[in-house]
């Protein structure tokens, strides 16, 4: 995937190393309606009329936050996808891109990006300083761990990754643990 530029003027990102090659990655990657399995995320489900490419949305319950909703704005098969995010706090015109790509035959990266405006003015500025940048400078790192603990699970276990609305895997996969 051609690197996405991100428009917002805040930008933070992160990378991890994964035990499975990167078609397995992907394939998990495009469960984007079921994030129940991130640090932060009580619940999600799709939203919208479609699960899978540009358009695809999903809703999520933020532990302490409330709900957003997500859309892919961008969709590179195989290789990633950007997503806008609704406003949130002190902030807006937020967007994340996840993108994939091989390290070696058994393993790829995960690279997650993300930008944002803040609103609000300067109550907005002074919530980002102390409390919204720390926590996504600690969540961000969070959430690619918990994507790389539970790609490696589920291709160690051998669970077959399949595609649909709300359930990615035959089985319930949730809080990285297989059942």
């Amino acid at each position: 995937m051609k690197e996405s530029k991100l428009n917002g003027s805040h930008h933070l990102s992160t990378s991890v190393d994964i035990n499975a090659p990167r078609d397995k990655v992907w394939e998990l990657m495009r469960g984007f309606t079921d994030v129940s399995w991130a640090p932060g995320v009580k619940a999600s489900h799709a939203i919208g009329n479609s699960v899978l490419g540009e358009g695809a949305g999903r809703h999520c319950v933020l532990e302490g936050f409330g709900g957003i909703d997500e859309y892919i704005t961008q969709w590179s098969e195989g290789e990633g996808y950007v997503y806008s995010v609704s406003p949130l706090g002190p902030m807006t015109n937020f967007n994340s891109a996840w993108t994939v790509s091989s390290v070696g035959s058994k393993q790829s990266r995960l690279t997650i990006a993300i930008s944002y405006d803040i609103r609000f003015g300067m109550f907005g500025k002074l919530m980002h300083r102390f409390i919204m940048r720390k926590k996504l400078e600690t969540s961000l790192p969070q959430t690619a761990i918990a994507f790389k603990t539970r790609a490696e699970s589920i291709v160690k276990s051998g669970l077959k990754i399949t595609e649909g609305r709300g359930k990615q895997m035959t089985g319930t996969i949730s809080n990285n643990q297989a059942a």
